[in-house]
């Protein structure tokens, strides 16, 4: 696997709100060998002018990442890149990620529009998801020996061999990558969506997959995985590393570090 983990180009979205989710992805970058470019997401300033120039619907927010990942797409069209992997910055990888990535494209069908590499929660339609849901609903109590099984079941599960399916309906999309003919039609047709509804990226990307407008994968489990401490529903999964399963990460990036301890120990 290469360092561009089987694609054209890396691309990883950074805020410059956000310095510290940047540096921890550029230590990632710098142990696993991943070379990237890094794009600045429009800023909101620049999001309330888009909206008030061109009326969209979206907003500032919203409008700043559609602009940002419309700029990648035209960017792609203009140096005829074949595919990409769009990464936002304030994610966990898994050390082992060269290999699922290799795993995965060696089994995804030909062609595809669209491989849904890291997302906040389990699709319904995921591999595995639905039993692991029913046994966590089983064993939710305070009884010790429950909560150990629960323990070594959320392990298991997180460790699971790397599997692509059709994609449902992902949300929290975080990580995805994109072919040419795909990124062509959404530099096309995004800025022009953006008059008429007021939906942000998460919704378009997996819209375009459940009404059969692309040919989409997903992953599963995720080799990437975005920091969050949203909260779930019943019928909800949340996506978590590996490694954040066995309580080598927390939520919040500024509060660990790893990538930039274990790069200096392994140097």
């Amino acid at each position: 696997m290469n360092s561009t983990l089987g694609f054209q180009r890396v691309y990883v979205v950074h805020s410059a709100s956000d310095p510290s989710s940047l540096e921890n992805f550029k230590s990632i970058a710098l142990l696993l060998d991943i070379d990237a470019q890094y794009i600045e997401q429009t800023s909101i300033e620049r999001a309330n002018t888009l909206q008030r120039q061109h009326a969209y619907l979206a907003n500032p927010v919203e409008i700043a990442e559609l602009d940002t990942h419309a700029r990648i797409y035209a960017q792609m069209a203009r140096h005829d890149i074949q595919s990409a992997l769009i990464i936002q910055s304030s994610v966990d990888m898994e050390l082992d990620i060269k290999l699922r990535m290799a795993s995965a494209l060696g089994d995804i069908p030909d062609p595809y529009d669209m491989l849904f590499v890291g997302r906040h929660y389990a699709e319904p339609t995921e591999p595995q998801v639905q039993e692991m849901m029913t046994f966590l609903r089983q064993t939710n109590s305070s009884d010790p020996s429950a909560q150990m099984q629960r323990v070594w079941a959320k392990r298991e599960f997180a460790s699971r061999k790397t599997r692509v399916y059709l994609s449902s309906f992902p949300s929290g999309i975080c990580a995805y990558a994109i072919g040419r003919q795909m990124a062509r039609r959404l530099h096309h047709r995004l800025r022009a969506r953006m008059t008429v509804d007021q939906h942000d990226l998460d919704f378009i990307l997996a819209d375009v997959a459940m009404v059969g407008l692309s040919i989409a994968y997903s992953m599963s489990p995720s080799p990437i995985a975005a920091y969050t401490t949203r909260h779930v529903s019943d019928n909800q999964l949340l996506t978590h590393s590996a490694l954040r399963v066995m309580s080598l990460r927390q939520d919040d990036p500024a509060m660990l570090s790893p990538y930039k301890d274990w790069a200096s120990m392994w140097a």
